[in-house]
């Protein structure tokens, strides 16, 4: 999301020492792209990550299905869900915000360091706010910035025409691709008025949309976001219609909440465009195209071959996904006959299983970066106009990139960043093997049903720590 002229030029052995003498702008990159090659024994690091998943699901094999059963059954804790008093408020405050935010870009500085535009939009949304949805609380119902004016101006509006429900979310599939198309292969994502009047555009999209379609229905199945968050939301110990339940992370998915085949090319984008934002600046993938990684060539040059790559990336999965559901279908014995799903049903409901893996890896992807632009954020918030203001009494708040040199305090965070990684795969594990034991009554049936799905897992676990630990070309 932030654009190469941000990224550390310097790539000497300990470029990390580099962030301590250039001025704090030059340390803040994408975070997709790591601010330090570690230099620490990752292969015994990627080897311990895999045992751990490869154990998790030889634990599996001797565990009852009441185990699981128990363990993914949520605490009512009687406390009324209800409606809460500040959520049109709020939104509209959001939107308020949002709108600022807008102006912002278009009107203030053109630094993207100094610019709260593409500060928040990519630290506070983008980085934080998509995992703190995912496991903690439904934000995103609190303080969406698309339906504030809205609801405020369009009370009680009924639109003139209808979205067929056939189309389930497929537009919202094809929205979040462009939408990762712009992330990824844009000459300039960050900049801050080229991403304001794309933020614009967007809302003034997702206005019309529901003027013209529904509030409801477009939020549903076109709104990109809303359904990227509202899946998320499936993964979150909290949830219940009425009243609050609690739960370990993902019993919701097997509530009674109906999922499509565009749910699952949902998913599935999400997770490769997630793994192609960690690999497509790589040494290994500019070096697969023929660049120099010490001498990249700009972003500009590069915006057919990610275009291409997250392509390729989308179909190379849903592919790779798609043969490991067919390989365990085709395991099953004939004793499961009468209740084995068909390729369509186990596709669906075995793509939410992978769901923890793309809030684990984007929480790991992107942690480094969050603990250096958070401190940004936070600074820019005094000056937001580069007026030499001191609002808020913020304007003594340096950001400090000094634990980025020290070599115990890197370990630890990538110790953790692989923990995060390791654990969410734990947890697709887990939910995959339940999801395995609604379709099959023979123990040995539910274990072969997952054959192609292990596989996958213990593969895609040493690809996530592998992607953490890769030096960066730009």
């Amino acid at each position: 999301m932030y654009t190469n002229d941000m990224r550390p030029k310097l790539k000497p052995i300990f470029p990390l020492l580099a962030a301590l003498l250039l001025k704090s702008g030059a340390a803040h990159g994408h975070a997709a792209d790591q601010g330090f090659v570690l230099l620490l024994p990752t292969a015994a690091y990627i080897s311990g990550g895999t045992a751990v998943v490869a154990a998790t699901i030889a634990l599996l094999f001797i565990l009852r299905a009441s185990v699981l059963d128990r363990v993914l059954s949520p605490i009512d804790t009687g406390l009324s869900r209800g409606r809460l008093r500040p959520q049109k408020l709020l939104q509209f405050v959001s939107s308020g915000g949002f709108l600022a935010l807008i102006w912002l870009g278009i009107s203030g500085p053109t630094d993207p360091q100094a610019n709260l535009m593409p500060l928040v939009l990519w630290t506070v949304w983008w980085m934080a706010m998509f995992v703190v949805q995912g496991f903690v609380f439904d934000i995103w119902r609190l303080f969406n910035p698309l339906v504030g004016f809205y609801d405020f101006l369009m009370s009680g509006h009924k639109s003139p025409l209808r979205l067929s429900k056939k189309l389930s979310v497929w537009p919202a599939v094809l929205v979040f691709t462009a939408f990762m198309g712009f992330v990824l292969a844009d000459t300039a994502p960050n900049d801050p008025e080229r991403l304001a009047w794309f933020a614009f555009m967007y809302w003034l999209f997702t206005f019309l949309g529901m003027t013209l379609f529904g509030r409801d229905a477009w939020l549903r199945q076109v709104e990109c976001f809303t359904v990227l968050f509202d899946l998320l939301g499936t993964m979150r110990i909290a949830g219940g219609l009425k009243t609050v339940k609690l739960g370990f992370p993902g019993w919701q998915a097997f509530q009674s909440k109906e999922f499509g085949l565009s749910h699952a090319m949902f998913v599935l984008v999400l997770l490769a465009s997630g793994s192609f934002d960690g690999l497509h600046e790589t040494f290994w993938w500019l070096a697969k195209l023929g660049v120099n990684p010490l001498e990249y060539p700009g972003r500009t040059a590069m915006v057919a071959s990610t275009t291409l790559g997250l392509a390729a990336g989308i179909i190379s999965l849903t592919l790779l996904f798609a043969g490991a559901v067919w390989v365990g279908l085709l395991a099953v014995t004939h004793h499961d006959e009468h209740t084995l799903p068909k390729f369509k049903q186990a596709f669906i409901r075995f793509s939410i299983t992978l769901l923890p893996i793309a809030i684990g890896y984007h929480f790991a992807h992107y942690f480094v970066s969050f603990l250096v632009q958070i401190q940004v954020v936070v600074a820019t918030l005094a000056d937001p106009l580069a007026k030499g203001w001191n609002l808020f009494g913020l304007g003594g708040v340096r950001v400090k990139v000094g634990f980025l040199t020290v070599p115990e305090t890197v370990k630890l965070i990538w110790l953790f960043q692989a923990g995060i990684v390791v654990l969410s795969h734990v947890l697709a594990v887990l939910l995959s093997h339940k999801t395995a034991e609604m379709f099959c009554t023979r123990r040995q049936n539910v274990l072969r049903l997952q054959l192609g799905l292990s596989f996958v897992m213990v593969v895609y676990t040493i690809f996530g720590l592998w992607l953490l630990a890769s030096p960066r070309g730009v």
